[in-house]
């Protein structure tokens, strides 16, 4: 029976450390795409002649990323995916925005 408590002692001190973790693990997973993003947002209005993967010298800052195909294929090769489903964490997808706006989620 004392083996019992301790063991739910235990549990009870180490799940909040767990769920604390988790919850700080997504949130530095999300800041760290979001920049990525950003810095690939970037890449899109360099001039093609850079040769950078990317590079479109796109100037139009309202144009909206997401719902341009040629953007939204740029972009992700600029950040080395197939999409941006690769970018969704935990259940929330990123909005990429234009390139005047900063990405969130």
């Amino acid at each position: 029976m004392i083996i019992v408590a301790i063991i739910g002692l235990l549990a009870v001190m180490g799940i909040p450390y767990i769920l604390n973790a988790y919850s700080s693990s997504m949130k530095k997973a999300k800041n760290r795409n979001i920049a990525e993003v950003e810095k690939a947002k970037g890449v899109l209005s360099l001039p093609v002649s850079s040769r950078i993967p990317g590079a479109m010298a796109l100037a139009d800052s309202n144009l909206e990323i997401a719902t341009d195909a040629a953007g939204l294929s740029n972009l992700c090769s600029a950040l080395s995916i197939r999409n941006l489903d690769e970018l969704i964490v935990g259940s929330d997808s990123i909005a990429i925005g234009t390139l005047s706006t900063k990405a969130s989620y």
